[in-house]
C-alpha cells in the first residue's frame, strides 16, 4: 500500500488532509477524475499523471488532493492568450476556458446540455484587459442551484477577480426583439467552427456575433452609436451574454444582425439562419475607461533566458480543440506564435535593439512543422515547456526553431524551424553587423536561401476549389492573419474536399479530414490576409508522392503556398 502526500498549493479553498486518511493500492487505476469522500459532503478529487506529472513539472512537485465540497471544478487558466490587433486579450479567450473546462468533453453528454436553451455571461474587471501574455488565472465554478453554475476566474497571483459569471437556461428576450434598424453581416460555417457534436461550437457564436460587430465599426454603421466607436473600445467592455438556442451545421450560411442600445451602452446581435434565430449575444461597454497603448508586461514562467534563446513553461498550450477533440493545429500554431513574439519582447537576440538602430524589420517567409504523433493524443492539461533558439545565420536570413517538448517524456511533439529575412524599405537587405558579431559566437554560418523554391510550379486542372471570408476573429496580434490562420483556411478545404468525395485526392479520407495523420507541414508566405478579404484556397493532392497541397490566394494573387505530407498509416476515416 501507498500513501498520499495531501497539500494546499495557490487555492483558497483548499484545505490540508492528514495524509494517513487516505490510501490506495494502485494510483494508475485511478480516473482522472476520482473523487473520494471524506466526510458529508465533503469530497476531494486527485490529479492523478494523467493530469500532471508531479515528478517533473515544477509547480506540481508532489500529488494533489484538490478540495471540492460543493465545487463542480476548480483549476488554473491561462489568462493571457489569444491576443487581438491591439496585443489585448480577446474575450473569446473567456468563452474558451469556460467551455473547455466546464463543458464535458463527452459529445453525448455535450449534445445533453445543448438539448436546451443554455445562456453564458460575464462580468469583466477591466484590469483583464491589462494582463500580459502568459498570466495565470484561478477557476472555480461552483452549482449554485439546479442547472445553474456560477463561475470565477481570479489571477492567481494577487487574487483580484477578473471574471464574474454563470451558466444557466436562455431566456427569448433578446431572440424575441425585432430592430427597426440593424447591421448584416453574413457568415458561413466552416468545418473548424464545429465542435465533436458536429455542430457549430458555442465558442464560434460569440467570434461570429464579434466580427460582425467589428465589421459594423469599421464601417462606421450609422445608428448614432457604433459610428462614433472605433477598435480601443474592444477593450472598454465589461459584460457580456451569449444565449444558445439551436444548433447551426457545417456549410450553412447565416447572417448576424447587429444594432445599438446606446441608452445601455450596448451592442446586441442575433445569429440568424433566414428567419430562425440561433443565438443571440449581447456586449455592454463603459466609455470612460481609457486605452494605454503598447504591449503590456509579460507574464511567462520562464526557466531559463539569454541571448541565445529562451525556454519557459507551457501551461494549458493543449487545451484549445478541435472537433476530432484533439489539439487543435490552428490556434496552437496562433499560440505558438505568440510564443514566438514574446521571446524577442524578452530580449532574446536583442532582436528589437538591432533592427530599430537599423530602421529594418523582421519578416517570416518560410516554415517547417514536424510533428510528432503523440501530439494529437496529448490532454487538454498535458504540462508542456517550450524552447525557442536560434538555429543558424546567412547574410540576409537566419533560421529560429521553437519546440514544445512534453514534460513526462521530454518528447518533442512539436518543432517548428522559421526562415525570416531582414527587410528595410520593402526590400531584403544584409543582417545588420553588430547582430551577427554577437550571435555567430554561438550559432553556425549557413547559406540560407533569401528566396525560397516554391512548393509547387503550377496548379494541376484536377483541384479542388475553397472559398471563404476573413472575419474579424481570424486576425492575430499583428492586425493581419497569421500563419496559423492560414493553416486553419487549408485544413478546412480539405475537409471540404474530403467530404465532397472530389478526385483531386487520392486517399479515402471518408467525410471529413482529420488532421491527425499530418506529420509534417511545410509553408512559404507571398503575401498577408487583411480583414475582410475574399480568399479562394485551391488544393489537390501530389501525383508521385503522398502530399496535400494548398494555394492560398486574394483574387488572382498567390498569398501564401503549403504541404501536408501525410502519413497514410495515420489515416482515420471520417464518418
Amino acid at each position: 500500500m501507498n500513501s498520499c502526500s495531501i497539500i494546499r498549493k495557490g487555492f483558497p479553498s483548499c484545505k490540508s488532509v492528514h495524509r494517513s486518511l487516505v490510501r490506495w493500492s494502485s494510483m494508475r487505476s485511478l480516473s482522472s477524475w476520482t473523487k473520494l469522500k471524506i466526510s458529508n459532503n465533503n469530497y476531494v478529487r486527485l490529479l492523478t499523471p494523467t493530469d500532471r506529472d508531479s515528478r517533473l513539472h515544477p509547480n506540481f512537485r508532489t500529488l494533489h488532493w484538490r478540495y471540492l465540497s460543493n465545487t463542480a471544478i476548480e483549476k488554473s487558466v491561462v489568462l493571457g492568450r489569444l491576443q487581438d490587433e491591439f496585443y489585448r486579450i480577446n474575450i473569446e479567450n473567456i468563452i474558451q476556458i469556460i467551455c473547455n473546462h466546464v463543458v464535458p468533453s463527452d459529445p453525448n453528454q455535450q449534445l445533453k446540455l445543448f438539448s436546451q436553451p443554455i445562456s453564458y455571461s460575464a462580468n469583466i474587471n477591466p484590469q483583464y484587459y491589462q494582463y500580459g501574455l502568459g498570466t495565470v488565472g484561478h477557476l472555480k465554478v461552483e452549482q449554485s442551484q439546479e442547472s445553474r453554475f456560477r463561475y470565477q476566474i481570479r489571477e492567481s497571483k494577487t487574487n483580484e477577480l477578473v471574471i464574474d459569471g454563470q451558466i444557466t437556461t436562455a431566456n427569448e428576450d433578446l431572440k424575441l426583439q425585432n430592430p427597426h434598424t440593424f447591421y448584416t453581416y453574413p457568415i458561413t460555417v466552416r468545418p473548424s467552427d464545429i465542435s465533436i457534436t458536429k455542430q457549430v461550437h458555442i465558442t464560434q457564436y460569440l467570434c461570429f456575433a464579434m466580427s460582425a460587430i467589428k465589421h459594423a465599426i469599421a464601417s462606421k454603421f450609422n445608428d448614432g452609436y457604433m459610428e462614433f466607436m472605433d477598435k480601443t473600445w474592444y477593450s472598454k467592455a465589461i459584460h457580456f451574454k451569449l444565449d444558445y438556442h439551436s444548433p447551426a451545421y457545417v456549410n450553412e450560411n447565416l447572417t448576424v444582425k447587429s444594432w445599438s442600445d446606446a441608452s445601455n451602452n450596448r451592442i446586441n446581435c442575433q445569429i440568424m439562419r433566414e428567419n430562425d434565430c440561433l443565438s443571440t449575444f449581447s456586449i455592454s461597454f463603459n466609455p470612460d475607461l481609457k486605452y494605454t497603448p503598447g504591449i503590456l508586461p509579460l507574464s511567462l514562467d520562464v526557466i531559463h533566458k539569454d541571448i541565445f534563446g529562451i525556454i519557459f513553461n507551457g501551461e494549458n498550450f493543449l487545451s484549445i480543440r478541435n472537433r476530432f477533440n484533439q489539439p487543435d493545429i490552428s490556434k496552437f500554431t496562433n499560440a505558438a506564435a505568440e510564443a514566438f513574439t514574446t521571446s524577442l519582447i524578452y530580449g532574446v537576440w536583442n532582436v528589437s535593439k538591432f533592427f530599430s538602430r537599423s530602421k529594418g524589420a523582421m519578416l517570416l517567409i518560410t516554415s517547417k512543422f514536424d510533428i510528432d504523433p503523440m501530439f494529437y493524443t496529448m490532454q487538454p492539461d498535458a504540462p508542456t515547456k517550450l524552447k525557442l533558439g536560434l538555429e543558424s545565420m546567412g547574410n540576409k536570413s537566419f533560421m529560429s526553431a521553437y519546440r514544445i517538448i512534453d514534460y513526462q517524456t521530454k518528447t518533442v511533439i512539436n518543432k517548428c524551424e522559421n526562415i525570416s529575412v531582414f527587410v528595410k524599405d520593402g526590400k531584403p537587405e544584409a543582417l545588420p553587423e553588430q547582430f551577427k558579431e554577437e550571435l555567430l559566437q554561438k550559432v553556425p554560418v549557413k547559406a540560407l536561401t533569401e528566396k525560397p523554391q516554391p512548393l509547387f510550379e503550377s496548379i494541376p486542372q484536377n483541384h479542388f476549389t475553397y472559398h471563404t471570408k476573413v472575419r474579424a476573429s481570424d486576425l492575430d496580434y499583428n492586425n493581419h492573419v497569421g500563419y496559423g490562420g492560414a493553416v486553419g483556411f487549408c485544413l478546412d478545404a480539405a475537409s471540404n474536399a474530403a467530404s465532397s468525395k472530389s478526385s483531386a485526392y487520392r486517399f479515402d479520407f471518408g467525410n471529413d479530414f482529420n488532421p491527425s495523420c499530418i506529420h509534417q507541414k511545410f509553408l512559404l508566405l507571398r503575401g498577408q490576409l487583411l480583414f475582410d478579404d475574399e480568399i479562394t484556397v485551391d488544393t489537390w493532392q501530389g501525383y508521385e508522392n503522398n502530399s496535400l497541397y494548398f494555394n492560398v490566394r486574394k483574387e488572382n494573387k498567390a498569398v501564401c503556398q503549403l504541404e501536408f505530407i501525410i502519413d497514410v498509416q495515420s489515416i482515420q476515416k471520417c464518418n
